[in-house]
């Protein structure tokens, strides 16, 4: 190995407010054991802010582990608890593929954009009405 070769970070992570009301995380790389605490604490922070809505936008990762899957189950429960909602754009294969031979897929609102995320219920709309 060179030297001058680069360690790059397996998970990296960006956060912003596409509206007033909706906290997107950005989650880029892999979700395993390794790297899924740092997953749970990014989004525990994400949590904190407030907003009525947030996204996860999964379509960089590359694999998800089913230590990744644990972490979005906990953060559907929480979202669930708190009122919130929670919305996980996965337009690409290794998250929703993992999603769905978990027997996952139901348990999750997924989109393929975050146009399509953001097309949801208005703040204030109680879905169980």
């Amino acid at each position: 190995m060179s030297r001058h070769a680069e360690w790059t970070d397996p998970l990296r992570f960006s956060v912003c407010r596409p509206r007033r009301d909706v906290i997107l995380l950005l989650v880029e790389g892999e979700i395993d054991a390794a790297t899924a605490p740092r997953f749970r604490a990014e989004l525990a922070v994400a949590c904190l802010r407030p907003a009525t809505t947030l996204v996860l936008d999964l379509s960089p990762v590359t694999f998800l582990a089913a230590a990744g899957l644990s972490v979005l189950v906990e953060a559907q429960a929480e979202a669930t608890r708190s009122r919130r909602r929670l919305v996980l754009i996965t337009m690409v294969r290794p998250a929703d593929r993992a999603i769905e031979v978990t027997g996952l897929a139901g348990r999750f609102h997924r989109v393929p954009s975050l146009v399509a995320a953001l097309v949801g219920p208005a703040p204030g709309y109680d879905e169980t009405a």
